[in-house]
């Protein structure tokens, strides 16, 4: 997993960097950037929570994004994109003096998802800010962003867990270390791997199922299970999706490409994201680096695929990603993407 997990060292000194550039600015752009799997709305919430208010009470109405000083900037319903109409609405809104709280928060969570003329809006909102509102902005890449607002911001890098200190907690409820490591790797924020500290599971049991279900699924069902929200099906479906492709199951990849382009493309990105992570793995087989976890199918995929074929399909994985993000049509990606595997 590749998660945040948060401390009040981190807040405290947070909070007091963007109060003190406040007292000089009058408003402050704070971009953090987020490792892949971080639960975005939760910790995006526990930020701006300290900075509203001191009071517990309503920090909680915070974390749970009810409290009238939080303004959360994210896509309309059935949209990918923040538009220029989201960011006028939250321009309104701060010119207000707050009701509730010393200051208004305007929180977003996928600063990346902002079309050029929305970021070109906020910007002139940062150049002449509303007085007691600051900005939030959660993003992956600085890449991400439009250089002239990334001038004008506070940049935080989140660094991922300690694998020990997650692996302490699967442990104390019961797991072997190799389970452990096996969830950490397989999982992709921490309410995912929430589930699995929360009440002990068979980690076996489910790992045979999901591999006996997805070995002989057909297509759709196979589709289905790459980017489901279960991450023990998810990870065994990639794993089969390559084996059978490799095998030469061709129909995967037609069938395949067609019902995944029907998905949002979020889902698409996060699907390359866990196959480069899959490909890492073989090259860390191939060259008899240790994995973190034992998978039959992985090793038997490692000793049939070359390490240099699996770094060209690497590099597929990311022209692919770019081509995503670049709003190629999904299907012939992705038909591409799964043809390439299937030459491996």
């Amino acid at each position: 997993m590749r998660a945040l997990l948060h401390c009040a060292t981190l807040l405290y000194v947070m909070q007091k960097a963007i109060l003190a550039d406040q007292e000089v600015h009058g408003a402050v752009s704070s971009l953090f950037l987020v490792p892949r799997g971080i639960d975005r709305i939760r910790e995006g919430r526990r930020l701006a929570a300290s900075l509203i208010t001191d009071n517990l009470k309503e920090q909680q109405l915070v974390l749970r994004g009810v409290h009238p000083a939080l303004m959360e900037l994210v896509p309309l319903p059935g949209k990918e994109k923040i538009g220029i109409d989201r960011v006028r609405a939250v321009i309104r809104g701060g010119q207000f003096t707050p009701v509730q709280g010393k200051r208004k928060a305007c929180l977003i969570t996928h600063a990346e998802t902002l079309t050029s003329e929305a970021a070109n809006a906020l910007l002139k909102v940062l150049e002449e800010p509303p007085r007691d509102l600051v900005f939030l902005l959660l993003a992956k890449y600085t890449g991400d962003i439009l250089p002239t607002i990334l001038s004008r911001s506070r940049v935080v890098r989140f660094k991922p867990p300690s694998q020990e200190i997650l692996l302490a907690k699967l442990t104390a409820v019961g797991y072997s270390e190799e389970e452990g490591r096996y969830l950490i790797a397989v999982t992709h924020d921490e309410e995912e791997l929430d589930r699995f500290i929360a009440t002990r599971e068979d980690i076996a049991t489910l790992r045979t199922q999901a591999k006996t279900s997805t070995r002989t699924a057909i297509a759709e069902v196979l589709a289905t299970a790459v980017i489901s929200r279960d991450p023990i099906l998810r990870h065994e479906g990639i794993l089969s999706l390559l084996d059978r492709l490799i095998k030469g199951e061709m129909e995967l990849a037609v069938v395949g490409a067609r019902i995944l382009a029907k998905v949002e493309s979020k889902a698409i990105t996060t699907l390359l994201e866990d196959l480069m992570h899959v490909s890492f793995d073989l090259i860390r087989k191939n060259l008899s680096v240790p994995v973190s976890y034992q998978d039959e199918t992985l090793i038997s995929l490692s000793a049939r695929v070359k390490i240099k074929e699996i770094l060209r399909f690497s590099e597929y994985i990311e022209r692919a990603r770019q081509a995503v993000e670049g709003h190629s049509p999904l299907e012939a990606v992705l038909l591409w993407l799964l043809l390439a595997a299937g030459r491996l």
